[in-house]
């Protein structure tokens, strides 16, 4: 393991850590009192829509930036009186494929090691460790130019990691790729993780977050207005909820019809009927989401049916997706 990743984690140092982050631009503000606090080896997603001052983050933490206001911290240095110390525990890969395509994939790496000052020996070892984790071995000796979008974005990813960071910067970096390709990248990033390198991603993609993050952050106007696990995420919104049961028997519409109004009148959620598949959908109401668990939900629907003497084959409920999730932490932001 790299000797940073090593003090990190024996001194329990975040590996990136903003307080109270600002920039403005003119007299608008793009990030506004920004506070973060990322651990060795977690994976954390920044989420936010266009403009929401993601990209200007990552330009500050990157030292790309200067702050307005605020500080910053990576791996334990201060990113502004310490820039330089800053920039030696961490590695960025952009939106921007950042190759020189009239070189190999091996020459690039090559290229990028001597500017690292990395030994030649060293160096050589380090670029085909590198080239056989990207699956890139066997295409080390041929032109970058002549590389799908999604090797490039893999050779990118391997040139920034030439120097063993601490800390990875990741700016959308599967956009424009197409789904092959992007799952690449995904195996990619969790074995960074397992290896314990730090990763702060920005993404459009929900599903990329949901699928690699440790913790999400969703950003809006330049605040930060959630933070979390998605499970923890999914609690504050008191989403879900929505079970399904499809019943064992087909029952006449009439009666099917009566219990459904009372089911809504005692459990006040809205209850409906598909008579086509045999199932009963009960929603969670605003107010049941407000003062009720799931589980009490869950017991209160059992209960319904054990007292209508109601037997079924099947019982599922339904989670808000994290498309869900960051909707309604951004509408809530509006209307706080």
């Amino acid at each position: 393991m790299h000797s940073a990743k090593i003090l990190l984690i024996m001194e329990n140092v975040s590996a990136i850590k903003a307080i109270d982050l600002t920039k403005h631009f003119g007299k608008r503000v793009a990030v506004d009192r920004l506070n973060i606090d990322i651990h060795p080896g977690e994976l954390y997603a920044l989420l936010g829509d266009n403009g929401a001052g993601k990209t200007t983050t990552l330009n500050m933490l990157t030292t790309l930036l200067k702050p307005s206001a605020g500080e910053f911290y990576i791996c334990g240095y201060n990113g502004i009186t310490h820039s330089e110390d800053t920039k030696g525990v961490f590695s960025v890969v952009s939106q921007d494929v950042a190759i020189y395509n009239e070189l190999t994939a091996y020459e690039n790496l090559q290229f990028i090691a001597s500017l690292y000052g990395l030994e030649k020996e060293k160096a050589q070892v380090r670029i085909q460790e590198l080239l056989a984790q990207a699956d890139l071995s066997d295409r080390a000796n041929d032109l970058v130019s002549t590389f799908s979008g999604g090797m490039q974005r893999k050779l990118t990813i391997a040139i920034a990691l030439l120097h063993k960071p601490a800390v990875l910067f990741m700016d959308e970096p599967t956009v424009g790729l197409d789904p092959a390709a992007r799952r690449q990248i995904w195996a990619t990033l969790s074995n960074l993780r397992e290896e314990g390198v730090t990763i702060l991603l920005t993404t459009h993609y929900l599903e990329e977050a949901e699928i690699l993050a440790d913790r999400i952050g969703i950003i809006r106007q330049g605040k930060l207005v959630a933070e979390g696990t998605i499970d923890e995420l999914r609690d504050r919104i008191k989403a879900i909820r929505n079970v399904e049961v499809r019943l064992d028997k087909r029952l006449a519409i009439e009666e099917i019809n009566t219990k459904i109004a009372h089911a809504h009148s005692i459990l006040n959620m809205q209850v409906s009927y598909d008579n086509v598949h045999n199932t009963i959908l009960f929603v969670q109401s605003e107010e049941t989401k407000n003062g009720t668990k799931l589980i009490s939900c869950l017991e209160h629907v059992l209960s319904w049916l054990k007292e209508e003497n109601m037997t079924f084959t099947s019982f599922s409920t339904n989670e808000p997706s994290l498309e869900e999730v960051f909707l309604a932490m951004t509408k809530q932001a509006v209307t706080a």
